[in-house]
């Protein structure tokens, strides 16, 4: 198979389940005892179609009951579709449920074995994974008890080691990584680099938005069984958690707060520059973002930012009605939706901004460029009414200019953090450990 053909097919599969009021009622049915249907039909998956190609990794999101967890078990052959062809070219690891095709009695390396052999595995093939999965598992001498005395953090460890360390030709992870501690998700997430460079395909699902857009180049989102979109991770990614904000709004209690920052007014014919780049898929009918661009000491507009200088970052926006209460701020992320760092009036300042129908307000932010990795970076916009605590966002815009940045650092990680550094030295015969 060429890499750009597609390792696993979709095409319009449907899953429908008959639902009885009572239990009777299904026999009843199944007899004919009665002519009428005795069931409704419910749809855990209607008409969803994808592709994935070979050394992608692809991530599927949705609410908790959208049929996510259903449409892998279709994939691996745990069900069949009611409708539609399911095409899955290779191999394929996955983790559906941890301890799923654990036995409870058996060790941890008796359990290895087991798991192996189901995914057609010989017992000499295990024991030369043995070593690696067991070192990847780390959990010490519990490799040898029963899994039934195992934590639940334990499972997902070890069952973790054995998906990962088979040379799947697909991964298949579905939200088993929160079970994990920190170190051990940190453990996996390299893993998962080292198979992506080795083309294993990954299906992976996670209610985890930021580690989403990470791991995957497109993304599924399905809601109570139906298609939403499958496109690019980042597109589908804003598209999300746009509705999630929606929901958020619908849900939120305003708070008005007491503090205030003095708007300044003036009376003067003024200029800004056009947001050429606009995707607002989230806006409102009372205020309307115009302009963001950033300036440095001289006041002149930059796209090119260098750490440790100082700028001014200006956010400008049309007011419909009279508002109380406004956040307005920034935000900048890497191209995965990694968000780097923010600024708003609420959160450097503890005050919100009052404003009247008719005017554009002007918010100007000075501050130290932070010690970043040099990047292109994307910044992103919004305006919110409230407090931090408790608000509704009234437009939040995607994208809107991309910023590059100047660092002539090592550049090793995402922040340098400047430090004042001391050198003592003692005798060894002086210390102690504690």
């Amino acid at each position: 198979m060429e890499e750009n053909e597609s390792i696993i097919q979709i095409k319009d599969i449907t899953k429908k389940y008959n639902l009885y009021a009572k239990p009777q009622d299904r026999f009843r049915e199944a007899a004919g005892i009665r002519r009428r249907n005795l069931h409704k039909d419910f749809y855990a998956l209607n008409h969803i179609s994808f592709d994935v190609k070979r050394g992608e990794t692809v991530g599927i999101i949705g609410t908790n009951g959208s049929g996510k967890s259903t449409l892998l078990k279709i994939i691996t052959g745990i069900l069949k579709p009611s409708e539609g062809k399911v095409t899955v070219n290779g191999k394929v690891s996955a983790l559906l449920e941890l301890g799923a095709g654990f036995n409870q009695e058996y060790t941890g390396i008796e359990n290895i074995y087991l798991n192996g052999r189901m995914m057609g595995y010989t017992k000499k093939e295990m024991e030369s994974r043995m070593e690696e999965i067991i070192e990847f598992a780390d959990i010490g001498e519990f490799i040898s008890q029963p899994v039934k005395t195992y934590s639940s953090g334990m499972f997902a460890r070890l069952a973790f080691a054995v998906a990962i360390n088979v040379e799947p030709d697909i991964l298949i992870v579905d939200e088993a990584l929160s079970v994990g501690d920190l170190f051990f998700q940190n453990k996996c997430f390299r893993k998962f680099e080292d198979l992506k460079k080795k083309n294993v395909t990954i299906l992976f699902v996670s209610h985890d938005i930021s580690s989403i857009r990470q791991m995957c180049s497109r993304v599924l989102w399905i809601e109570k069984g139906v298609q939403k979109i499958f496109s690019q991770a980042n597109l589908v990614c804003d598209m999300y958690m746009d509705e999630k904000r929606m929901t958020m709004n619908q849900n939120a209690i305003k708070s008005d707060s007491k503090n205030k920052i003095a708007v300044e007014k003036i009376e003067q014919r003024k200029k800004y520059p056009l947001i050429k780049n606009i995707n607002d898929r989230f806006g409102s009918n009372k205020v309307k973002i115009i302009s963001a661009f950033f300036t440095n000491a001289e006041n002149q507009i930059e796209t090119t930012l260098t750490v440790d200088q100082y700028y001014q970052a200006h956010v400008a926006f049309e007011v419909y009605e009279d508002m109380k209460s406004l956040i307005v701020g920034f935000v900048l992320e890497n191209n995965k939706g990694l968000p780097l760092f923010d600024i708003n009036n609420y959160i450097n300042q503890q005050e919100t901004i009052d404003a009247e129908a008719g005017n554009t307000v002007e918010i100007v932010y000075s501050f130290k460029m932070p010690r970043i990795l040099k990047d292109v970076y994307l910044v992103s916009a919004a305006v919110a009414q409230g407090t931090q605590e408790s608000h509704e966002i009234l437009t939040w815009l995607h994208g809107i200019m991309e910023l590059e940045v100047v660092n002539m650092g090592y550049n090793s990680s995402y922040i340098e953090i400047p430090a004042n550094i001391k050198v003592f030295s003692n005798d060894s015969r002086n210390i102690e450990l504690y």
